[in-house]
């Protein structure tokens, strides 16, 4: 931090100093993990989404 240069921080201020970016990196790490732990279900969705479309009889389809 600029505030705290050539001083040694106590334990205390280093968490405080460092908190934050390292909790905004987690987060940031978790959402891409979620994201990616999704694909597979979309994915899985989709298809399953286009078979039903697939094997629909035309009198079920609604065309206007």
């Amino acid at each position: 931090m600029s505030d705290h240069q050539g001083q040694t921080l106590t334990p205390r201020e280093l968490v405080r100093a460092h908190a934050y970016p390292v909790l905004a990196a987690i987060s940031t790490t978790a959402l891409v993990v979620i994201a990616a732990c999704l694909i597979p279900i979309a994915r899985h969705a989709q298809h399953m989404n286009q078979c039903v479309a697939r094997d629909l009889p035309s009198w079920c389809i609604d065309v206007r």
